[in-house]
């Protein structure tokens, strides 16, 4: 076997030592850019957002479109007012839910229930709600969290994947894109295969009025 001079052998394992030494040094600047962009998410108190959402299951014949609008009020409020194709809207303070649906017989349907009663669903609205927040050690209990900068500027890109099992059942992963401090879309793939698509196009906030 052929030995290395002691000057090659040298360069070699400073050769290594600087790709162990790359390696962290690679995941702490990714991490450090996730916190900036955590930090610009959380920048804003208030958002609203129009939407139009795409649904794919092997059990429709095509896409179940949707359209409205989204509003968020930190930290923990997520309203969701849905006008096409029927007018619904569901909205969480907190860990609590209300769900208000289309009239029906003359009367609105309601009902409110708790996200301690649905896990998935709170571990799915989470996913934006703290994304929106910039609450990166929240959504962290829920998701691993890969972040990815994406080719147009300031674009990026979010791959969440379940960490608890009973969610990896139903959702393979959760990914989010946006520029700057705004998400422009969500996407959802369930275990099952089927797809949900969110588009997203924020708004200018709603002047609240002046008090007298």
């Amino acid at each position: 076997m052929t030995s290395l001079h002691p000057v090659s052998r040298r360069r070699a394992l400073a050769y290594l030592g600087l790709i162990g030494v790359a390696q962290p040094l690679r995941a702490f600047a990714a991490d450090d850019d996730l916190q900036r962009l955590f930090a610009e998410l959380g920048a804003s108190r208030e958002r609203h957002a129009r939407f139009t959402e795409r649904k794919f299951s092997a059990l429709l014949k095509g896409p179940a479109e949707s359209s409205g609008t989204l509003v968020f009020q930190a930290p923990d409020i997520l309203e969701k007012r849905t006008v096409e194709p029927q007018r619904e809207s569901v909205r969480i303070e907190g860990s609590k839910v209300t769900y208000e649906g289309a009239p029906r017989g003359g009367s609105v349907q309601k009902r409110t229930f708790s996200l301690a009663d649905a896990p998935l669903l709170a571990a799915l609205i989470e996913s934006l709600r703290a994304t929106l927040a910039g609450d990166l050690v929240t959504l962290r209990r829920h998701y691993e969290v890969a972040w990815t900068a994406l080719q147009a500027p300031k674009s990026w890109q979010l791959t969440l994947t379940p960490r608890v099992r009973a969610l990896r059942d139903v959702v393979s992963k959760v990914e989010l894109r946006g520029a700057a401090g705004e998400v422009t879309a969500i996407e959802i793939v369930e275990a099952n295969g089927d797809l949900t698509l969110m588009q997203i196009t924020p708004m200018p906030a709603v002047a609240k009025p002046a008090k007298k």
